[in-house]
C-alpha cells in the first residue's frame, strides 16, 4: 500500500476515534505523550512536520484536526487510539500512599508478608523489634503501574545485612542520623541529607554512632525488571 493511501485510512479511522472524546482530552493526552517522551513542542511539530501553532493549538484543546493527530502520534511512535480512547479509560498518572496503605515487613524477609496486616504505630513497631523483628520496612504503595520507581522507608535499630541488586538507589534521612556503606566506603548522613549510589554494590544501613533510635530513612531504587 501506497504513503498516502495509508495515511488517507488512518486519517479516516482517527476521525472516527476522535468523534468519541473531547477536545480537551485530546489535547491532554497529547502534551502528556508529548512530555513523557521529553520533547519540546518545536521538535515534535518538526518531526511530524506540522506547524508549531498546530501543536499548540491542539495541546489547548482545540478542534483536532485528524490528520495533524495522526501525524503527531506517528512521530511519536504511539496508536491514535491511544489518544482518543473513551475518556473513563485513563492510565495511570498519579498514585498515593495513605497512612492506610501502610504495612510494615521486616528487610531482612519481606518475602514472609507483612508483619501485621493494619498500619503500626512506632510503639507497636519497637515492640516487635523487642521480640525479634530485625529492620522494620514500609513499601510504600504510591507506584505507577508502569513505573520503574520503588518507594520505601526503612527504619533502623541496627546494621541491616549487606545486599546489592541492579540499577542505583537513593537514600534520604528522614530522622536522626544514618550511616551508608557502599562497598568499602561508609557516610554518616544527617536529618535532611541524602546519598544515591550503584546498589550492584553491597550496601548495608545502619544509625550512626550515638544517634537516637529509631533512625528512618527514605529508599528509592529503580525496578530493572519493570
Amino acid at each position: 500500500m501506497s504513503e498516502p493511501t495509508d495515511l488517507l485510512r488512518q486519517e479516516r479511522e482517527a476521525e472516527e476515534l476522535l468523534g468519541a472524546v473531547s477536545s480537551e482530552v485530546v489535547g491532554a493526552r497529547l502534551r502528556r505523550a508529548r512530555q513523557r517522551m521529553g520533547l519540546s513542542i518545536r521538535d515534535l511539530a518538526a518531526t511530524a512536520r506540522v506547524s508549531k501553532n498546530s501543536v499548540v493549538r491542539l495541546e489547548g484543546g482545540g478542534m483536532p484536526q485528524a490528520m495533524t493527530v495522526v501525524k503527531l502520534c506517528a512521530a511519536m511512535g504511539i496508536h491514535v487510539a491511544s489518544i482518543a480512547k473513551p475518556a473513563g479509560d485513563e492510565a495511570q498518572i498519579v498514585a498515593i500512599h495513605r497512612q492506610a496503605n501502610d504495612r510494615w515487613f521486616d528487610l531482612t524477609d519481606f518475602g514472609a508478608g507483612p508483619v501485621e496486616d493494619r498500619p503500626l504505630s512506632e510503639e507497636e513497631r519497637r515492640e516487635r523489634v523487642s521480640q525479634g523483628l530485625k529492620v522494620p520496612l514500609l513499601i510504600l504503595t504510591n507506584r505507577l503501574e508502569t513505573g520503574r520507581l520503588l518507594p520505601t522507608v526503612i527504619e533502623l535499630y541496627e546494621e541491616s545485612e549487606k545486599r546489592s541488586h541492579s540499577g542505583e538507589e537513593m537514600v534520604y534521612v528522614l530522622k536522626g542520623r544514618a550511616r551508608i556503606h557502599v562497598g568499602l566506603q561508609s557516610f554518616d548522613l544527617e536529618e535532611g541529607e541524602a546519598a544515591t549510589f550503584w546498589s550492584a554494590e553491597e550496601h548495608s544501613y545502619a544509625p550512626a554512632d550515638g544517634a537516637d533510635l529509631p533512625v528512618r530513612v527514605l529508599s528509592i531504587r529503580i525496578d530493572d525488571r519493570a
